[in-house]
């Protein structure tokens, strides 16, 4: 059930990915959304165009803080979805990368996003995400839900969907450990449970597992 009939006024980064990409046609396509500022290296080319998109080119994607706030009027909810390919997170030579990019770009798009008076943030996290975890991947995701909390948003959603369907993104990898997508979740299910999501969460603070995001992908 909706909270109310506020419509999202909607910050995304991550908006070329496969996730991404699947949100962005959700809150398009949606009467529910009003308005959308992307931020990212580059242009959504199949996106260009839309009348409520906004697209800002940020070529140092951790700068992302320093952005005037003036792009982000009036925004009431985030969507953060940046993240390494799977293929990349356990190779040792990336790992500065898949930190700055899991932990410094979400991170300084929470803060961006706090500053500009969002109620509502949402993170594609990991499952296993831990900030205590010896293990660098699920570590690193459990730093970036321990610093949105205590930026204190009003709501804010973690998704830990485990395997993904990233589709015809997909690496060769990931099409194996999915069984070319037999047991991986859509990505577009997990677009349109952050989108439900954004739309009924009542809790300040919710995890969501891969059960958990199925049922709301069906609200």
């Amino acid at each position: 059930m909706k909270l109310s009939n506020k419509k999202i006024r909607a910050l995304i980064i991550g908006h070329t990915g496969a996730t991404g990409k699947a949100l962005l046609d959700q809150l398009i396509a949606s009467d529910d959304c009003e308005s959308i500022v992307a931020f990212g290296r580059r242009e959504s080319i199949e996106h260009k165009g839309v009348a409520k998109l906004t697209q800002h080119i940020v070529p140092n994607m951790l700068e992302i803080a320093s952005q005037p706030l003036a792009h982000a009027i009036g925004a009431n909810s985030a969507f953060c979805c940046i993240g390494t390919a799977f293929h990349d997170v356990f190779k040792s030579s990336k790992a500065a990368e898949y930190r700055s990019t899991d932990f410094g770009i979400a991170t300084e798009f929470a803060k961006y996003s706090k500053a500009a008076g969002v109620e509502f943030f949402s993170f594609i996290s990991g499952q296993g995400a831990n900030s205590k975890s010896s293990m660098n991947m699920y570590r690193v995701k459990g730093e970036v839900e321990d610093f949105v909390t205590e930026l204190q948003f009003e709501r804010a959603a973690y998704l830990r969907p485990g395997s993904l369907d990233r589709g015809n993104d997909a690496s060769t990898t990931e099409k194996i450990l999915t069984l070319w997508g037999l047991i991986g979740l859509p990505v577009a299910d997990l677009a349109r449970a952050m989108f439900n999501i954004t739309m009924t969460q009542t809790n300040n603070v919710q995890v969501y597992d891969g059960k958990s995001i199925r049922f709301a992908a069906k609200k």
